[in-house]
């Protein structure tokens, strides 16, 4: 018995051995390859994704382990310089950062037992999931690229001036004069994986599993994104204009008078609807119960990022007003806690698809009606953005009832909940 006891014993000690030496391996074998190198490096967005995987790490981790995550980042920082030969350069030193995080998460969960393996499981593979789609996501927008070579910028371009003004000129123009306030914008811009990631690894630590229709939600916004790239394909009025925007667009006649009709320029499609305001709504809308400073920080950011989306010239103003009935229904789909026919499930899942499909309908159609008067699209605009207020706050009433007396839901265990 004893020998059969320590035999037990020595397979359990050898297996967390050969994961430990496989993470090890697979890890240093990333960081010293040339092709992902190439991509941290000139790649900020993604580079953000994988560095904010840290938020995480120092979320659910004791906070003397800061120290064992810097020598393990150093570390790697040190070994990709000496043997790539490259100089040591900001968002390849965060990515590296974010890697030793996942690094560490996984090596944690291989030696975790009872719950806070479970809580590392909750930690690592959603956060990988998350950087893998940041990883991916530049390959399906390539396909989106490829089945429309030509845009309908113009037609969304002629939406905005309708309201009398042009949203993303002006916005623009007040933007780009300072060299602070563009740097600020891409700060919003770029930085869009750290309320993310925040917000998950909060909501992680407050409800545990609960947490999992928050990763899911930021999921799959993206790739149900594509889909309405692929109905209306757009790039910005950056791209339509080029070296014109933002200080010489159409006058107002020319553009009433304007023949509609697709144009090839270059850009990626992935104006409407704005996923970078989606991301940072469902950010706002998911920071429901944790500390007032974390509800600011997520209002902040999503004002930053409406602005930095106009200012900067990816979006038009329609593109920001089509992500809210898409955040929307996005958060509905993935509210696993409440049952599909539960009209404060339903009726937001609903409202938002058929408002999205409305809209790309009507743009798509360029109707002159909109130039009678600057009422008809702001009245189409109030009539998105009211509808779905309404529908949001009594989600969002739905799930913290939920969350505050678990037992009205079977679909994620109750757990030990505090304030963040």
């Amino acid at each position: 018995m004893t020998k059969l006891n320590s035999g037990i014993e020595g397979k359990g000690k050898v297996v967390p051995l050969l994961v430990t030496g496989l993470l090890i391996a697979s890890v240093v074998a990333l960081v010293l390859n040339r092709s992902f190198y190439d991509r941290i490096a000139a790649d900020a967005f993604f580079s953000i994704t994988l560095g904010s995987t840290a938020i995480v790490f120092l979320q659910v981790r004791p906070r003397w382990e800061v120290l064992q995550l810097v020598i393990v980042a150093c570390f790697l920082v040190l070994i990709q310089s000496l043997v790539l030969r490259v100089s040591l350069r900001s968002m390849p030193a965060l990515a590296l950062l974010g890697t030793g995080s996942l690094g560490l998460l996984a090596y944690r969960q291989t030696y975790g037992a009872g719950k806070e393996r479970k809580l590392l499981y909750y930690a690592f593979f959603p956060s990988l999931l998350l950087v893998l789609l940041g990883y991916v996501s530049s390959s399906l927008l390539e396909i989106t690229d490829r089945v429309h070579p030509s845009t309908l910028d113009l037609f969304l371009y002629r939406f905005d001036a309708s309201l009398g003004f042009q949203p993303s000129f002006d916005v623009a123009q007040v933007v780009l004069r300072s060299w602070w306030i563009t740097r600020i914008a891409l700060l919003f811009y770029f930085a869009l994986p750290v309320p993310i990631m925040l917000i998950y690894a909060k909501q992680l630590a407050r409800i545990g599993s609960g947490a999992m229709v928050v990763f899911l939600g930021f999921f799959i916004i993206g790739p149900a994104g594509v889909i309405f790239y692929n109905l209306l394909p757009a790039c910005g009025p950056i791209y339509l204009f080029g070296a014109r925007f933002p200080f010489e667009p159409f006058a107002t006649q020319q553009i009433k008078e304007m023949v509609l009709h697709p144009v090839a320029i270059s850009g990626v499609r992935n104006a409407f609807p704005s996923l970078h305001v989606a991301w940072a709504l469902l950010a706002s809308w998911y920071a429901e119960g944790l500390s007032n400073c974390t509800k600011v920080f997520g209002r902040i950011f999503l004002a930053g990022t409406a602005l930095a989306c106009l200012g900067l010239g990816e979006h038009y103003f329609i593109d920001l007003i089509a992500a809210i009935p898409f955040a929307m229904m996005i958060q509905a789909a993935c509210a696993l806690q409440i049952p599909w026919l539960d009209r404060r499930r339903l009726m937001p899942f609903l409202a938002g698809l058929l408002l999205l499909l409305i809209w790309v309908v009507l743009l798509r159609g360029g109707l002159s009606i909109m130039w009678v008067s600057p009422l008809i699209p702001w009245t189409l605009i109030a009539g998105t953005v009211i509808p779905c207020v309404i529908l949001q706050s009594q989600l969002r009433r739905r799930l913290a009832a939920i969350v505050q007396r678990p037992e009205l839901s079977g679909c994620f265990e109750a757990t030990t909940r505090r304030k963040i």
